[in-house]
């Protein structure tokens, strides 16, 4: 299967970065765990079989999240891909806690349920989320899946993601399968 995974979210040109900042709350930052965890899952498809491309948009480039969008997507509509995974990481209160996986096609939520179970092992299970308002969702030629690891707010969550990395990502191949 041809996969194309990318990172949720990118360094703008003044410097700021567009994701979720958990460090507040004891936590980190979304876009820099999900760029070091798409190095592991990538592997980790690949040693399943599948064709991956990954996408971690150039820092310091792109003045808004919409060029970000657009970015991507240019690539995806460039390819014929099978599946497309982007990673996020939750943000909400320090306690909140779990991941989920959220989808807008049939392909998608399947995709997605097998992850949610795999995920779930290591996290607190959130279910699976349908959702239409959400661009890499809406606009891939190829079904999608958003996944929320975690969340970057919740202290012990981090340091679970931070210590596991290999591990969830393991966890995510295996809930794509082979």
């Amino acid at each position: 299967m041809r996969i194309l995974l990318t990172v949720g979210h990118s360094m703008l040109k003044n410097g700021s970065i567009t994701s979720a900042d958990g460090t507040k709350f004891g936590g980190g930052n979304e876009y820099e765990y999900c760029k070091s965890l798409s190095t592991y899952l990538k592997k980790a498809l690949q040693a399943n079989g599948h064709e991956v491309d990954k996408v971690v948009c150039p820092e310091k480039t792109f003045t808004s999240s919409s060029q970000e969008k657009q970015y991507k997507l240019a690539i995806e509509h460039a390819t014929r891909y099978d599946l497309v995974i982007e990673l996020h990481l939750n943000a909400a209160s320090a306690t909140a806690q779990g991941c989920e996986v959220l989808y807008k096609s049939v392909t998608g939520k399947k995709y997605a349920s097998k992850v949610q179970k795999q995920l779930s092992k290591m996290f607190k299970d959130r279910g699976i989320v349908k959702r239409d308002n959400l661009y890499i969702l809406n606009q891939t030629k190829a079904p999608a899946i958003l996944i929320e690891v975690f969340f970057c707010t919740n202290r012990a969550e981090w340091k679970k993601g931070n210590a596991n990395k290999e591990k969830i990502a393991k966890l995510i191949a295996t809930g794509i399968g082979k």
